[in-house]
C-alpha cells in the first residue's frame, strides 16, 4: 500500500471526501436560505411542510457532513508510514475532526430550531 498509484488513489478519495462534505453543507445553506423565504413571505398553509423539509434537509445534511469527515479521516489513517513523514499528513493528523463534526451539527441543528421557533412560537 505504499506505491506512488496508491499514494494517488488516496488523495483522490480524501478529495472526493472534501468535495462531499462541501457539496453537502451548500445543499443546507441554500435549502436553508429557500425556508427561511418561505418563512417570511409564504402564508401559514404551508407550515407543516416547511417543519418536514426543515428537520429533515438539516437531518441529512448534519449526517452527511459527519460521514464525510470520517471519510476523510479514515484516508488519513491509511497512509502508510513513509507518508505520514510528509508535512501535510502532519498537519492533518492534527486537525481535530471532532470538534468539526459537532460544529456542523451544532449549526445545523441550531437553523432548524430557530426555523420552527419562528414558525410556532413567534
Amino acid at each position: 500500500m505504499n506505491t506512488s498509484t496508491d499514494r494517488a488513489i488516496r488523495a483522490s478519495w480524501q478529495q472526493f471526501s472534501l468535495y462531499s462534505i462541501l457539496i453537502m453543507v451548500f445543499v443546507g445553506l441554500f435549502t436553508n436560505l429557500a425556508t427561511i423565504s418561505l418563512i417570511a413571505f409564504a402564508g401559514e398553509n404551508i407550515h407543516i411542510p416547511l417543519t418536514v423539509i426543515i428537520i429533515l434537509v438539516n437531518l441529512l445534511v448534519a449526517a452527511g457532513t459527519v460521514d464525510g469527515i470520517s471519510d476523510w479521516d479514515a484516508v488519513r489513517l491509511d497512509y502508510d508510514d513513509e507518508e505520514k513523514k510528509t508535512h501535510l499528513a502532519e498537519r492533518y493528523a492534527q486537525t481535530n475532526t471532532t470538534f468539526f463534526k459537532v460544529l456542523l451539527c451544532l449549526i445545523f441543528g441550531g437553523v432548524a430550531l430557530a426555523q420552527l421557533y419562528v414558525i410556532y412560537l413567534s
